[in-house]
C-alpha cells in the first residue's frame, strides 16, 4: 500500500433530488476515510472530493455523470466505496420504492467487498464474513445493533474506518423520507 495509484470511476447520478447536502456529506465523510487525495468532476466543473462545500458547488441534477480520481496509497479503494455509494444513491432514500428492509445489510456487505482485508462483523458474540450477506442475515442486525469489526489485511486502517462510520450513522438508515416535490 504505498504505491501512490491513481484510479477513476464514473456513474450516473440517480437520486431524484440531485446531489444535494445529505449525498456530499456522505461522499466528503468517505473520502475522509481514505489517504488518497479525491477529485470529483461533473462536465466542466470540478471539486475536492473530501470538502462538502466544494461538493455542494458542483450542482448536480438527476442525469449527471460523476467521475471520482482518486490519487494515493489507497486510491483503489477510495473509488470503490465511493462508487458504491453512487450506485447505492448515496444511501439517501429520496425514492419510496428504494425502501428495502434489508438495505442496512446490503450496504453492510458491499461495503465490505469494497476492501482486500478480511472483515468479520460481530453481534452478541455471533461472527461472520462481513462480506457475506447470506451469513450476515443470520445476525439480526438493526440500524440500532452495536456491531464490532474485526479486520484483517492489507487496507484495513481504511476498511475499520468506513465501517466505524457506517455503523455510527445506523447505516444511514433514514427514519423519515424525504419530502416529495
Amino acid at each position: 500500500m504505498f504505491s501512490t495509484d491513481t484510479h477513476t470511476v464514473e456513474f450516473t447520478i440517480k437520486n431524484k433530488l440531485g446531489f444535494h447536502v445529505r449525498p456530499t456529506q456522505r461522499v466528503a465523510e468517505m473520502a475522509q476515510a481514505f489517504e488518497s487525495d479525491v477529485q470529483v468532476q461533473v462536465g466542466e466543473r470540478d471539486a475536492d472530493g473530501k470538502s462538502v462545500l466544494q461538493l455542494m458547488g458542483l450542482h448536480c441534477t438527476a442525469g449527471s455523470q460523476m467521475q471520482v480520481t482518486a490519487s494515493g496509497p489507497d486510491a483503489e479503494q477510495c473509488t470503490k466505496v465511493i462508487e458504491f455509494l453512487g450506485h447505492d444513491r448515496f444511501f439517501v432514500e429520496d425514492h419510496v420504492d428504494y425502501l428495502d428492509p434489508e438495505r442496512h445489510l446490503k450496504r453492510l456487505a458491499g461495503i465490505s467487498s469494497c476492501f482486500e482485508s478480511d472483515i468479520e462483523v460481530e453481534v452478541d458474540g455471533q461472527r461472520c464474513d462481513a462480506k457475506d450477506l447470506d451469513a450476515i442475515r443470520q445476525l439480526n442486525i438493526e440500524p440500532t445493533t452495536a456491531v464490532e469489526f474485526d479486520v484483517e489485511g492489507p487496507d484495513a486502517d481504511q476498511a475499520r474506518a468506513v465501517l466505524q462510520k457506517l455503523a455510527k450513522h445506523k447505516f444511514y438508515v433514514e427514519e423519515k423520507m424525504g419530502e416529495s416535490s
